[in-house]
């Protein structure tokens, strides 16, 4: 009975360790609305496991975060965002601020200008109950910020 216990034990702990190792997964989608001159992008944005449960201050962190690390594919007369994270050294240098950042009074909510519902879904939804967001971020003053932050190198910094 003892050998059992502790092999659960170890079993447990053993999976504890190993999730508090692995990322979080994120699961939502963007669709790129317009890029605007004045230095904003607008997409809709939804998560694919959340469906209707989406809530809006998540979908706009979910759009920071699609800036930063993924970016947004061209389409719609829009033309293709590349990640502003897209070396492995700004990476690691946002992590030192990623929990303040996108904290629940963090700096994220300075750079998004809305995030209403959108009415009409991606055709590839079909008919399944989505919340759909529409989400505006100013991605020259993201850029600005992580420069200030010394995340990211200025873009007229030399090479």
């Amino acid at each position: 009975m003892k050998i059992k216990t502790t092999q659960a034990f170890i079993i447990l702990v053993s999976s504890l360790i190993l999730l508090s190792f692995a990322q979080k997964v994120r699961n939502y989608q963007t669709e790129c609305i317009s890029n605007d001159i004045d230095g904003y992008i607008t997409i809709k944005i939804w998560d694919t496991k959340k469906g209707a449960k989406y809530k809006p201050e998540q979908a706009r962190k979910d759009a920071i975060h699609a800036i930063l690390f993924s970016g947004i594919s061209g389409g719609n007369g829009c033309t293709t965002q590349p990640p502003i994270l897209n070396k492995t050294e700004e990476q690691e240098n946002f992590k030192t601020i990623e929990k303040s950042f996108f904290a629940k009074k963090g700096k994220w909510s300075m750079f998004t200008r809305s995030s209403a519902t959108e009415t009409t879904l991606p055709a590839n939804l079909g008919i399944k109950n989505w919340k759909v967001y529409q989400v505006s971020i100013s991605k020259n003053e993201l850029r600005k910020y992580l420069e200030e932050q010394k995340i990211i190198k200025s873009l007229t910094n030399g090479f």
